[in-house]
This record gives C-alpha cells, structure tokens and sequence, in this order.
C-alpha cells in the first residue's frame, strides 16, 4: 500500500520537523519512497509504502507531536 502524508510545522516546532524528517524511526516494514521538503504548505510531502493501515498510522504518529498531519492512501493508475 502506498501512502502520501503532508505535514505542516506547528508555529513553533517548524526545526523540530525538519529534524525529525532527516531522523525519522522508520520501522521494519516501512519503505521510504520520497521525502520533500516544500516551500509553502504544507511543509513536507512524505511518500511512503506500508503493509497496512495499522503500520502506516502508527509511523505517522511520530510527525503529530511537531505538526499538524493529513495521510492519504495512494493507488497506482494502471
């Protein structure tokens, strides 16, 4: 499964994102596709395959304490 999740810095913690993108926990089962830092919000555009939801939640949930988070489920066009 392919997910998309977009972060935008809370006021505050705008470093701490930024950090915390560069040394994210990325656990087994979790595959990186791209990571992008944007200029304008929202602030980083993550693209990322997971075996489930379940997995997918529980990675994104390390981004929620710096930011605000939307994920979205992806599929391939055939």
């Amino acid at each position: 499964m392919i997910f998309i999740m977009f972060a935008t810095a809370n006021p505050e913690r705008f470093a701490d994102l930024f950090h915390l993108l560069r040394n994210m926990n990325v656990p087994e089962g979790i595959k990186i596709r791209e990571k992008l830092e944007i200029f304008g919000k929202p602030d980083v555009v993550l693209v990322f395959e997971a075996p489930n939801e379940e997995l997918a939640s529980s990675f994104i949930e390390q981004f929620g304490r710096v930011s605000t988070v939307t994920t979205h489920l992806a599929m391939r066009v055939k």
